[in-house]
């Protein structure tokens, strides 16, 4: 039953990654943790694990597509490092009346971002309005406000899952002269130097479901694949409702379970 469950799940999740940047906090942990009835600590740490692997598929697609644009992949990902490994600690320091606190703060912060998002998307003044900053010309003070963004969002992913995926993205999408196309692709790499520190530490700090994990992964390399192609085919505006409708149906399942 296990077999049948995770291989289709995992080629779904595959897909979705692929095509919308989006990844553990938005998809994998709120499926993990509604569908499979995991705890939600197992739930973090295995969708964080699950992340790395599936990411490096999309993250080489989308470096032969020429989606990532290096210097603001670099500069989100590296100062989010120190954060991401606090925050993977905090879940096992916390007391069982606290960790029952974790699931709404995940399903809160989703909606957040996916009413954010929409907002941006829907409404023609915002959606249309000239970004402030370019990826390509980043002030010393632009440095030190990712810094301190990427060292919160580095925390909540440790501790949710939340922030590689939705939260970068949201960022992008608010201040960055950057396509659709340029987000997902950058996001994923970033995504990548987020999630392996947080993945290990929670590893050693509580282990791992490798057998789940492994058929999971079987049917996600195609659907990474697949998803990558198919982000350069959907127009903008798509791919953004796109990614906003994954998010806030992770946000409202895991509000509902955690209920």
């Amino acid at each position: 039953m296990e077999l049948l469950i995770a291989v289709p799940l995992g080629f779904v999740l595959g897909f979705l990654i692929g095509l919308t940047g989006v990844g553990g906090g938005a998809l994998v942990a709120p499926a993990l943790y509604v569908i499979l009835g995991m705890d939600y600590g197992q739930s973090v740490a295995l969708s964080l694990i699950y992340s790395v692997f599936t990411k490096i598929v999309s993250a080489v697609q989308h470096l032969r597509q020429g989606t990532v644009l290096w210097k603001i992949t670099l500069l989100y990902g590296l100062t989010a490092i120190p954060g991401t490994v606090l925050g993977s600690q905090v879940i096992y320091w916390a007391s069982g009346g606290a960790q029952r606190i974790f699931p709404f703060l995940m399903g809160g912060v989703l909606l957040l971002v996916s009413a954010l998002m929409l907002m941006e998307t829907s409404v023609r003044a915002i959606a249309a309005r000239e970004k402030p900053f370019s990826p390509y010309q980043i002030t010393w003070p632009g440095v030190l406000a990712i810094g301190a963004f990427q060292s919160i969002v580095g925390a909540l992913l440790g501790l949710t899952s939340i922030g590689s995926g939705s939260l970068v993205i949201l960022s992008m999408v608010y201040l960055f002269r950057m396509s659709a196309r340029e987000i997902v692709g950058s996001n994923i790499v970033i995504a990548l130097i987020m999630v392996i520190p947080a993945g290990l530490t929670h590893y050693v700090a509580g282990g791992v479901n490798w057998r789940l994990l492994s058929l999971l992964l079987v049917g996600s390399v195609v659907g990474a694949v697949l998803g990558s192609k198919s982000a350069m085919i959907l127009p903008d505006r798509a791919l953004k409702l796109a990614i906003v409708a994954l998010i806030l149906v992770g946000a409202v399942s895991t509000i509902a379970k955690a209920w």
